[in-house]
């Protein structure tokens, strides 16, 4: 059964009914007209080999509210690009399409022009995918709404599409930032970074530092790990994002520094999307799945980065070193929240496992705050907001532009 809960600071538009998603895209390919919608999808060359991608690619074939695609994309050579250009062709069908190689030639030598100016230069990681697709538009002029979600929904439906836009387009709601958020639920709990890291983390956070309201703000969304979110241009092109994991945290603050409340929400999208996860034993947690350690260090650099700069530079590393002390007390009462939600639902649900998951991001946090030392805290690749950089760099705007393989 969904709920009708409101939380005080961020509007929540609740998945309560079966809406016809043909009428709502009609309303839409209408609005759309004055506000054109672009859809932004950060992937891995290695989505081209999945399934995930092609039958995104498909369904949005037919989504007639959607102007535009930008496939923002690394990891590929240069047969990648050919068969990332290919996949475009054939799925979708004609709608306009420009594929980013964020790692080729030409876009590597607009990052060098960056690193020459004083700028964050090449990052591998969706923020800078990210990123490039908004200095991309933004480049063109483009004055529109931009969507942007994950490449490897399996169950993915446009619905979640027209979700998204809604708030932004209808002409009586106003909205100019949309966060989606959906269970990360099937025959167990998913979502380990944000149930048992980031949730933990911000009270800690609150723990040491009093409630701010920075902190209301980001405990106020459902999922803030999400990749999903729909905004305007100009919004988002004054945003400063970091090149790698950081992103969603990032852009939530970046959102209440930027965006008076009234004009943010977050998007119920649906039950549950299907993404591609990773069974484990807790033996297996944090020794045989690097990436989601690695990443969910670099998740709470950012938090921890973001909410201490708004401290005295000078108690910044006393603050850390007691929200990492707090984390753990913290994420052992999220422990047992999760288990019990498990089992009153009759989930699958192996507490040796989840116990280990929150050992492995102590253990990230404990590095994170030993690596800090004397220098503060950094996070990789902040980079200036896309406006700023295409002001500060002549020319810059054009060669994005030109990199750009357009369909």
């Amino acid at each position: 059964m969904a709920d009708f809960y409101q939380h005080a600071r961020v509007p929540t538009l609740h998945h309560l009914a079966h809406a016809d998603s043909s009428a709502r895209e009609a309303e839409m390919q209408e609005w759309a007209g004055s506000k054109p919608v672009a859809l932004l999808l950060p992937a891995l060359y290695a989505e081209c080999e999945r399934p995930a991608l092609p039958r995104i690619l498909e369904e949005v074939s037919e989504a007639g509210h959607v102007r535009e695609v930008v496939l923002s994309m690394n990891g590929m050579n240069a047969a990648g690009h050919e068969r990332a250009l290919h996949i475009c062709r054939q799925h979708l069908r004609g709608k306009k399409t420009h594929v980013l190689w964020n790692d080729g030639p030409q876009l590597s030598a607009v990052y060098q022009r960056m690193e020459t100016a004083g700028m964050a230069g090449a990052h591998a990681g969706k923020g800078s995918n990210i990123w490039m697709g908004i200095a991309y538009l933004h480049a063109r002029g483009f004055d529109g709404i931009i969507v942007s979600h994950d490449t490897d929904i399996l169950n993915y439906s446009r619905d979640l599409l027209w979700r998204l836009c809604y708030p932004l387009l209808h002409p009586r709601m106003g909205y100019r930032f949309a966060k989606g958020y959906y269970s990360r639920v099937s025959d167990r709990l998913y979502g380990r970074v944000t149930r048992l890291l980031i949730f933990p983390l911000i009270l800690a956070c609150r723990d040491v530092l009093g409630s701010r309201p920075l902190l209301e703000q980001l405990e106020s969304f459902r999922y803030p790990l999400s990749g999903e979110f729909a905004a305007d241009t100009a919004a988002l092109a004054q945003f400063n994002l970091p090149g790698g994991w950081g992103l969603e945290v990032s852009m939530l603050c970046e959102v209440f520094r930027h965006l008076p409340g009234e004009v943010q929400c977050q998007v119920d999208l649906g039950f549950h999307f299907e993404h591609r996860h990773r069974h484990l034993t807790h033996d297996q947690v944090g020794v045989n799945e690097p990436g989601l350690i690695t990443a969910a260090a670099d998740v709470a650099r950012c938090l921890i980065w973001q909410v201490l700069r708004e401290v005295d530079s000078h108690h910044a590393p006393c603050f850390m070193a007691r929200i990492v002390e707090r984390y753990r007390p913290r994420a052992t009462e999220w422990l047992q929240r999760y288990e019990h939600v498990a089992l009153l639902n009759g989930l699958n649900h192996d507490l040796d496992e989840e116990a280990a998951a929150v050992a492995a991001f102590g253990r990230a946090l404990d590095q994170l705050l030993h690596q800090t030392g004397a220098g503060g805290l950094r996070v990789p690749a902040m980079r200036e907001t896309p406006a700023r950089t295409l002001a500060a760099i002549p020319g810059l705007a054009e060669d994005i532009v030109a990199s750009t393989a357009t369909l």
